[in-house]
């Protein structure tokens, strides 16, 4: 039951899932009985209640000089998902609206735009948003990825939903994976290649549309970025991409 619904994508969080369970399983509980069940404290129980009250998956009733409290319907759950997708299907509309009404960027004296810098994972999961993006927009709506285990382990920490989000727009990609790991998903396709130089590259590359985006690691598991906007570049990368694709 834990692992079926992330409590986040209404807006909770884990411990209010727990609490939420427990009052499922038994109604007109106790604040104690409650952290007791959980092994929450009971400080942290009451944060989740109000939680849960606030947008309405729990109620409670005064009995005696307790308050005690019980789960609302569980299809609650299915109207909350219903009223946040109608929220931001709004806020994309207005989004767009937005978008639109912006400048187009002009070169500031001779400097033309290059190269941008980005760093940990927020940086990270900027990337990969630009990847859907832009991808998108091209025709084919498909990427190509070289990716080695250390920084695949941890570059989509800040965007877990990456895959679900790239397969339900359509997006496919290649990958050639370096060394071992790494899943086959919906519209994806993956070869593996073996590092011949010792211990396989610190590196992370991403090719999609008119750029390219190269990720690594330090040694203290710090990731950072670079997006380089240059479709001679990408092209080149491409390139090297596919001979390697068509000879593995």
């Amino acid at each position: 039951m834990a692992d079926l619904f992330d409590f986040a994508e209404i807006g909770l969080s884990h411990r209010d899932k727990k609490v939420y369970e427990t009052l499922v399983a038994h109604p007109g509980s106790s604040l104690r009985s409650i952290a007791a069940a959980t092994e929450i404290n009971r400080g942290s129980v009451y944060e989740s209640i109000k939680q849960l009250v606030d947008v309405g998956l729990v109620g409670s009733i005064e009995v005696g000089k307790q308050r005690r409290y019980s789960a609302s319907e569980p299809h609650t759950i299915l109207e909350l998902l219903h009223e946040r997708q109608a929220q931001a299907a709004l806020a994309e509309r207005t989004a767009l609206a937005y978008i639109a009404t912006l400048p187009s960027p002009t070169a500031v004296g001779d400097v033309v735009p290059f190269a941008t810098y980005y760093e940990d994972l927020d940086g990270v999961a900027a990337i990969l948003r630009d990847v859907i993006v832009t991808c998108k927009q091209q025709p084919g709506h498909a990427y190509r990825v070289i990716s080695t285990k250390r920084v695949r382990d941890h570059m989509y920490q800040n965007f877990r939903n990456f895959t679900q989000r790239r397969i339900a727009e359509g997006i496919t990609v290649r990958a050639l994976a370096v060394g071992s790991g790494g899943a086959q998903d919906d519209l994806s396709e993956r070869k593996w290649l073996s590092a011949k130089r010792g211990e396989a590259p610190n590196c992370y590359t991403l090719i999609y549309g008119g750029k390219t985006a190269f990720i690594t690691m330090s040694d203290t598991n710090v990731l950072s970025g670079i997006v380089i906007d240059n479709p001679g570049v990408a092209h080149l990368q491409k390139e090297l991409f596919d001979h390697l694709w068509q000879t593995t």
